[in-house]
């Protein structure tokens, strides 16, 4: 019983650094798209030094061996590609034509539409609790996002920018489920996951990017900007690292109850806004209780069932 719960408070704290590291990811990837450096090239920057670093992590803690695909190379760059490209690629797009608050809300939606791509493939219908506690988080980070003015989400809706975070969002869950299926079927590490899967959907993100370049549809930023958004592209290679933590939550929780946790990632960037001086509304604190508790609940429900299967 009491290994249960120790590998559950573990688990958690892993999706805790990674909502905390996608928190402040999404306002350096606001500015610096607003500074200049487009969806495109912005995705390269953080993909290609940020797969570097991963792959370093891995090779240092689990050797050259473990950098090897074991006939699985086709696999993990095509969800690879699904992950990294589809979810960098049409989020920083997508909120150039959308909102912050459209983009966090639509990234609410995530444990649902895992749910949903879950009951799909495995034919099951999805856990009441959790479905309801999914509907609580979401309803919580609603009230965080919009303050209770649902005027100003209206009138700063996008439709095109919706649907490119929408399909990002998907992206990343159906990678999610990959990269949970691999690591419990061939035992792998969520590191090793993590570094072959984003180093291989590099190839993608590069030519994807040439192509847009070539189309006009992407331009290489000045120096000039690279210099006013060094912070930002400091933040979102480091944050790169996150995925790792991601996946070994996931592994641990489950995709449906782990991801879950994205829910957080509203009240994260909600706190950081409180730490710069934003001014705060009781609606906003209590969108973020209504949050907090219904991840508690969730939590404790899991525990429940873990121990009765035991």
């Amino acid at each position: 019983m009491k290994d249960i719960r120790i590998e559950h408070y573990k688990y958690t704290l892993y999706l805790l650094v990674t909502v905390f590291g996608w928190g402040i990811m999404y306002p350096a990837s606001k500015h610096a798209v607003s500074s200049g450096i487009d969806g495109y090239y912005l995705t390269v920057i953080r993909y290609v030094l940020g797969a570097f670093l991963v792959s370093i992590v891995l090779l240092v803690i689990e050797g050259k061996k473990s950098y090897q695909t074991e006939g699985k190379a086709f696999q993990l760059w095509l969800f690879g590609t699904i992950g990294f490209a589809g979810l960098n690629f049409l989020t920083f797009i997508g909120i150039g034509f959308s909102s912050a608050e459209h983009a966090t809300i639509i990234l609410a939606l995530m444990p649902m539409l895992s749910m949903i791509l879950s009951s799909i493939l495995n034919h099951n219908i999805p856990n009441i609790k959790t479905s309801l506690c999914t509907l609580l988080a979401f309803v919580g980070i609603v009230l965080v996002i919009t303050n209770g003015d649902f005027n100003h989400l209206i009138a700063s809706s996008s439709f095109l920018g919706d649907v490119l975070l929408l399909a990002a969002t998907i992206c990343w869950v159906i990678y999610t489920y990959f990269a949970n299926m691999v690591m419990t079927k061939h035992k792998w590490s969520a590191l090793r996951v993590t570094a072959l899967s984003s180093s291989l959907s590099v190839i993608s993100i590069m030519t994807i990017t040439l192509i847009a370049s070539f189309l006009g549809l992407a331009k290489l930023p000045s120096l000039s900007v690279f210099i006013t958004s060094g912070f930002d592209i400091f933040i979102l290679v480091i944050t790169t690292l996150v995925i790792i933590t991601w996946n070994a939550g996931i592994n641990g929780l489950g995709a449906i109850n782990g991801i879950l946790f994205v829910n957080l990632v509203p009240v994260i960037s909600f706190i950081i806004g409180i730490y710069q001086g934003h001014s705060i509304s009781y609606i906003e604190i209590i969108g973020a209780i209504i949050t907090i508790i219904a991840l508690i609940f969730n939590n404790i429900f899991m525990r429940k069932n873990d121990s009765k299967q035991k």
